[in-house]
This record gives C-alpha cells, sequence and structure tokens, in this order.
C-alpha cells in the first residue's frame, strides 16, 4: 500500500511540473511574440530546399551519399558516409572508421559541419547514423534499452563487417572511433561500459552516464538528509545546518529546473505534440537558436538546423539511393507520429532501464573481442570501478556553459567512471552543442584525427592549438 501511495505521489508530481513546463513554455513564447508568427514565404522556401538538401537519397551532401542498410534482423538503418559500405575499395581501405551518433532532437545533420570537411573525409571513413525513431531510420514500437541498444550495436557490428574493420590479425584491424553527442553520448556511455570491444575509442560530448547521475543525487539527498537530521535533533541551532542542507540540494534543484521538459515529455501524447510543435515550432527554433550561441548564423542556417530535427518530408520519402533504396515505410507516418518516435527515448526510459542482450548480441561482441582487443581499447578487469563504468578509452568534452546539463550533476566524479587512456576535456567558451561551434567544432576534429592517427601524443597539446585555455579536468 505504501509502495502504491509512493507511486501515485511521484506520478502526481511529475503530471504537475510537466503541465507547469508546458504553461511557462507557451507563456515565454507569447511574451516573446514567437507563438502566433508563421512562417514567409520565404522561410517556407528554405526549409522545402533544406529538407530536399539534407534527405533526398539521391543526392551528395558535401561528398557525403546516402545509405539505407538492412541488418539481418531486418530493422532499416539510415546514414551517410563520404565511402561507399561492402566495396572492395572500403573493405581494402586502411582508413579508420568513424561512427557519429546524435541526440534529441536532431539527427545526422547535427554533425554537418564536421563530417562535411574534405580533410577529414580523406582521412578516414565516416558514418553519421540517425538513430532509430529519428530522421530517415525506421521506427520502433519500444524505445525501452533492450530495444534501442540492442539495434545500435547490430548496426554497428555490421559497419565494422562492410568497412573492412575486422578483416586480417589483430596487430592489423582498423581502428573505430565512435563520436556520440547528447542522447547519443548517453547511449554510447552505456555501450562502452556494456559493450566496450565495438570500438576504440568513444569521443562523446555534453550527455551524461546515468548510474554516475544517479550516484551523484543519492550523495547529495544523504548528505542534506543528515544536515536535516542534526537541525531536528537542535532545533535552537538548526538554522546553520537547514542552510547547508539548502547549499547541498541547489545542484539538484537547478538540475530539475533544466530538466523541465524531460518532465513535459511523461504527459499525454497529445499534450507532447503541443510541446514540441506548438506556436509553429516555437520550442524547437528555441531550441535550434540557441545552439548557434555567440556564432552568426544565417537564414538558411536556421532552415538547415529544423530540416535536421524534422526529417524527409513526403517529397524526399519518394527519392532512392543510386542502388535503389529508399527510406523504411514507416519514416512517413507524419508530423505527429516523428514527433513522438523521438520523445518515448524519454518515456521508454532508453536511458535508464536494463540491457537484456540477445544471444545473437552475446555472439557478435564475444566475435569482436580478445584478450589483445580488450587491453587496447583500455578496458582491464570488467569487474573493477563502480556499476556503470565505462571499460572503454573514451574523451569526454564538456561545453561548460551547457544550458541542459549541470556539471555538478552530471560531471562530478567522472573520473571513477573512466579506465585507463581517458580524459575529460573541458571547454569554457562553449554550449551545448560543441559541433556547432566553429572553436569547439575544430577541437572535435582534432580530437577524430588525434584517435585515428593512432593517438600520438599529448591529447592535451594537440587539442590547445585549436582551443585556448581548454582544461583537462581529467586524464588517466
Amino acid at each position: 500500500m505504501g509502495k502504491l501511495l509512493s507511486r501515485a505521489l511521484i506520478g502526481a508530481a511529475v503530471f504537475a511540473y510537466g503541465i507547469f513546463t508546458v504553461v511557462f513554455y507557451t507563456l515565454s513564447a507569447l511574451s516573446k511574440g514567437t507563438y502566433f508568427k508563421r512562417p514567409t514565404e520565404n522561410e517556407k522556401l528554405d526549409l522545402q530546399l533544406a529538407r530536399d538538401r539534407l534527405w533526398n537519397l539521391s543526392k551528395d551532401f558535401e561528398g557525403l551519399s546516402h545509405h539505407i542498410l538492412t541488418l539481418q534482423s531486418g530493422f532499416k538503418f539510415h546514414f551517410v558516409s563520404n565511402d561507399i559500405p561492402n566495396t572492395p575499395e572500403t573493405i581494402n581501405s586502411d582508413k579508420p572508421l568513424v561512427i557519429f551518433i546524435h541526440g534529441f532532437p536532431d539527427s545526422w545533420a547535427i554533425w554537418r559541419r564536421i563530417i562535411g570537411n574534405p580533410a577529414l573525409q580523406e582521412a578516414v571513413s565516416l558514418v553519421a547514423i540517425d538513430l532509430p525513431g529519428y530522421g530517415g531510420t525506421e521506427r520502433l514500437e519500444k524505445y525501452n534499452a533492450t530495444n534501442v541498444l540492442e539495434k545500435l550495436t547490430e548496426l554497428i557490428v555490421t559497419l565494422r563487417t562492410q568497412y573492412g574493420v575486422d578483416l586480417g590479425n589483430e596487430s592489423n584491424k582498423k581502428r573505430t572511433i565512435i563520436v556520440a553527442h547528447d542522447w547519443g553520448c548517453v547511449l554510447s556511455m552505456r555501450l562502452a561500459a556494456e559493450a566496450p570491444s565495438l570500438a576504440h575509442r568513444f569521443i562523446l560530448s555534453n550527455g551524461p552516464s546515468m548510474k554516475l547521475v544517479e550516484s551523484n543525487v543519492r550523495r547529495l539527498l544523504f548528505s542534506a538528509n543528515k544536515m536535516l537530521g542534526n537541525a531536528w535533533r537542535s532545533p535552537l541551532h538548526a538554522r546553520v545546518p537547514l542552510m547547508q542542507a539548502l547549499r547541498t540540494l541547489t545542484p539538484l534543484a537547478y538540475q530539475i529546473v533544466l530538466s523541465g521538459y524531460i518532465f513535459a515529455m511523461q504527459l499525454p501524447k497529445p499534450i507532447v505534440y503541443y510541446f514540441m510543435s506548438g506556436g509553429n515550432w516555437s520550442l524547437l527554433k528555441r531550441i535550434h537558436l540557441a545552439s548557434y550561441r555567440k556564432e552568426k548564423y544565417t537564414h538558411l542556417d536556421v532552415a538547415d538546423s529544423m530540416a535536421n530535427t524534422m526529417g524527409p518530408s513526403a517529397a524526399e520519402s519518394v527519392t532512392k539511393t543510386p542502388s535503389g533504396d529508399a527510406y523504411p515505410a514507416n519514416v512517413n507516418e507524419g508530423v505527429f507520429a516523428h514527433l513522438l518516435h523521438m520523445a518515448a527515448y524519454y518515456r521508454d526510459r532508453a536511458a535508464t532501464a536494463s540491457w537484456v542482450k540477445s544471444i545473437e548480441t552475446v555472439a557478435s561482441l564475444h566475435g569482436i573481442s580478445s584478450g589483445k582487443r580488450l587491453a587496447s581499447s583500455g578496458s582491464v578487469l570488467f569487474d573493477e570501478g563502480p556499476p556503470g563504468t565505462l571499460k572503454a578509452s573514451t574523451t569526454i568534452f564538456w561545453g561548460k556553459e551547457d544550458i541542459a546539463l549541470d556539471p555538478r550533476i552530471c560531471l562530478d566524479g567522472m573520473g571513477d567512471y573512466l579506465v585507463q587512456g581517458s580524459q575529460v576535456v573541458l571547454l569554457p567558451r562553449t554550449g551545448h552543442w560543441p559541433q556547432l561551434e566553429r572553436e569547439s567544432g575544430a577541437t572535435l576534429t582534432k580530437a577524430i584525427e588525434w584517435a585515428a592517427q593512432g593517438e600520438e601524443g599529448d591529447i592535451g597539446a594537440v587539442l590547445a592549438e585549436s582551443y585556448p585555455g581548454l582544461q583537462i579536468n581529467f586524464s588517466r
């Protein structure tokens, strides 16, 4: 009975705060005069052209071609690449494989400033994917951890085969690097913890390890509870411990404020749809404009940002790749379904639920693992460190001016979750989207080049050339 009451109270609190968030964002858009602002004909044309530019399967985008990969399970992923997968030229080349995984509310196109770099295209095989339910990739019925991570792992294993990573012996295997942001970072941290043999290095930016978040929340609540206990036992001297308890809980309270949109995602589906699309997409436009921060942007940049989120329209959905592949049938289910699929990652606990690996996944991971392979990825003993420890070498970039994540909750203690060869790099002049800002984007590119070339030299010195003043917060 007590558990049921507790769950009911928590559910009511989540619902109430979610409704408050929706109302707050609506009033904010109304006060700024953007809620009833309709798009001009030029803006509509810009968006149409942007969607054609990013999603027309028959056209290349800055040296990148579109591909639809059907996995052995039958699931279809969309991605762009500078090299054609599963061809003798690609399989036999010595170019490392770099896989990019986006976050919310984006797609492969959030990486466009990095993967369009001609020098990087020359040096590595770039693959920028759409996660299930995003962009041009097939939709899932449920976005729980098992469904999402199973499909993502199967994709990466298949890409390793089609780009020739696992040919030859251990000494001449191509390096594989996974680069991820936001939700892609959350999922990649789980891969680094639970399937570390998938890549030689993970390069992750501005996304939390949920195990670390849970640990930090428990630590703050425990400390605050002790202080409140002291105040209860000594009412005459309660002021000091009460103030200490409030200061201790400040990071948690601030993160809850920043995470209001997550509570809104738990509301009934029509309200979630209204929250994400209401006022002529005012919320998503606000997010995209915030991603540019101090960077100069044009009306074409704004159109590209919205096209990045909205995916292919009906016009692009009928296009085909040069090899004759088309988007999965359920990609064009409509805007309502598209937005709810993206929101379902929050609703279905993709970040926190247990991952029950299938026999096929276990066999695939075993097939690309060996003692030598695991050592090269930074893995030592699988039972070392707290739950959620990343068992592959990882470089974490953190824009210190992040508008969505408080580092006191999401980053404090990260060193305890990293293995040999890992770093935490703080970017003092960068926000939540390092890949879109020129200075931090150049730094991410440098890190990818460093990893692809065998990680020679001190990474701090390598990155400082493009980002003076960056801080290596942790290095092992």
